[in-house]
Order: structure tokens, then sequence, then C-alpha cells
């Protein structure tokens, strides 16, 4: 099984629980969306620390590369004023010191977050603030020795690394009376820690800027 097979299969299921636990409480509105995009990282600490040496610790700058590998890319599912997502959020190093030949998250930094629709009632769907953790992938090498894949919980070198939020701007542009187009802007911020292969780890916290295009489904239960 793949490493995308295997988070895809993870976000299922935390869905179906989702979608059990707000049949529960009565929800009536569901919807699911399919986003592509791209993000802007902003320069952020990154500290690597490995066994026997002095740690690195420097101010990263990223590039996202949405179609590179494994394209950006973004998904929801929602009922009533609740939302489960999921953002496959990708960071390349660009400024690596002389220690670091490779370094990247791209398959990738994946946030899975809950959010809350805050203007339910006035206008659907436009303001969002959401919670959530982080499921990482690090790639790459460092003082010549490569950083993954180290084995994990989840399989695949994938990792429970951290938390996330994000704040959400998200008009609905109606098609049909179920089917809508949605731009979205949000901006997220994350902390999380890998750990790398042969020991240590790489704490690489990030703060993002995201710009989606989605096509979406509503419909009621």
């Amino acid at each position: 099984m793949g490493r995308r097979e295997l988070l895809s299969y993870w976000f299922c299921l935390t869905f179906l629980l989702y979608m059990l636990a707000a049949s529960e409480c009565g929800a009536q509105v569901f919807s699911g969306e399919v986003f592509a995009g791209t993000a802007w990282s902003l320069p952020t600490q990154l500290k690597i620390k490995q066994p026997g040496e002095s740690d690195i610790a420097f101010k990263a700058r990223y590039r996202t590369r949405p179609w590179k590998g494994s394209p950006y890319y973004a998904y929801r599912v929602g009922f009533q004023q609740w939302s489960l997502e999921l953002i496959h959020h990708k960071l390349y190093l660009q400024n690596p010191p002389p220690e670091i030949e490779h370094f990247e998250v791209s398959h990738g930094y994946n946030m899975v977050m809950v959010s809350r629709d805050l203007s339910y009632i006035h206008n659907p769907s436009l303001f969002k603030l959401g919670l959530g953790i982080v499921i990482g992938h690090p790639e790459g090498s460092v003082r010549g020795k490569p950083i993954d894949p180290v084995n994990s919980l989840l399989g695949g070198g994938y990792h429970i690394s951290g938390v996330c939020f994000q704040a959400v701007i998200s008009p609905k542009l109606k098609i049909t009376d179920h089917w809508f187009i949605r731009p979205e802007t949000k901006l997220t911020a994350a902390w999380a820690q890998f750990p790398l292969l042969g020991g240590g780890s790489a704490l690489v916290p990030n703060i993002a800027f995201h710009t989606l295009v989605g096509l979406g489904y509503q419909g009621e239960l």
C-alpha cells in the first residue's frame, strides 16, 4: 500500500467517525469539496538536531512547487457549520547551508483540521477558523546522510508531528442547486517536529498564505 493511499484511508476513517457524530447531533446539510491551488510560506526558523553533531538552526525560505511530484491539493467534507479538511501543503527548502544537501517536506506537510463556519446563519461558509494536526513526511540529506524514511505508526514514513491552525475567507459561488465553485484564501500556522533517520529531529514551523479554487457539492441527509 502506497504512502498516499495510507493517508487517504486514515482521512476517510476519520470522516466516517465524524459523520456518525454529526448525525447524532441532527445534522442535515452536508457538502464535499476538492481544491487545487498553491501557497507562499513566510521565512521561519528551521532547526535540525543529529546525534554527535552541532545543531543547525537558521531562517529557512521555502517554495511550494504545487505541480512538482505529488501536487498541492485540499479536500473537505462538511456537516452544517462544521467541516473536516485535509490540506496537502508542500515545503522545498531554498536556502540550505553547506551541511544540508537537500531538504523538503513534499509528501507532504499535511494539515488535517476541523473547522467551524463563523457566519453560517447569515452568510454560509464565508469565514472559518480551524484547528488540527500535522502529518508530515520529510525527505532529504544532511551531512551526506539521508534523513528518511523513518518507521512510523502510520506507515510509509508519515508521522503525526505537530499542531496547526487556519483562518479562512471562503465565498461560495452557486452553479446549480447542488453544485458550486469556491475561491478560497487562508492563513495557516503550524508547528511540527519530525524524527530523522539515524536519530535526531527537524523542527519545522510554518506560516503560509494559501489561494485555492474548488468544486463542491451540497445536499441534505
